[in-house]
């Protein structure tokens, strides 16, 4: 099962939502699972945003390696399933894939706005947000991969 966290930049919400559900997976000993993340409108290569990371190493999680991607066809073909942060940008990828409609979902119910230039009380705010929705998601995956 390969699962795929989308943003715009890649660089705050997605990459905080990947490693958030790789730390979430390793610690419940799941299997089978691959996860990555990608933004729509990106350059290849940026680092995350500063308190990004900072809000994550507040988790014990260190992103600091992690270098932003540009969605692809490739990367939505081979995906299981598909998190977007947004439900414009949900619409956005079912005009631009219309064939993987199916496998295309936002993260939680309601939008994770991005919190780029914003405070870290916004960051932590996201991050929260994000690690809620994902707990939610896996507790849903548990049943459906091998352990």
């Amino acid at each position: 099962m390969k699962i795929v966290f989308v943003c715009s930049g890649n660089t705050c919400r997605s990459p905080m939502a990947e490693y958030l559900f790789r730390d979430i997976v390793k610690k419940l000993n799941l299997s089978n699972i691959e996860v990555t993340s990608a933004g729509i409108f990106t350059y290849e290569g940026r680092e995350p945003s500063y308190l990004s990371v900072k809000v994550m190493i507040e988790r014990g999680i260190d992103i600091s390696s992690h270098r932003s991607r540009k969605l692809t066809f490739d990367l939505i073909k081979e995906a299981s399933l598909i998190y977007t942060m947004t439900k414009d940008q949900l619409f956005v990828l079912g005009e631009m894939y219309p064939e993987f409609k199916n496998k295309i979902l936002t993260l939680g119910e309601e939008d994770i706005e991005d919190p780029f230039g914003l405070d870290i009380e916004k960051y932590r705010e996201v991050r929260d947000k994000i690690e809620k929705a994902i707990t939610k998601i896996v507790e849903n995956l548990k049943e459906r991969v091998v352990r």
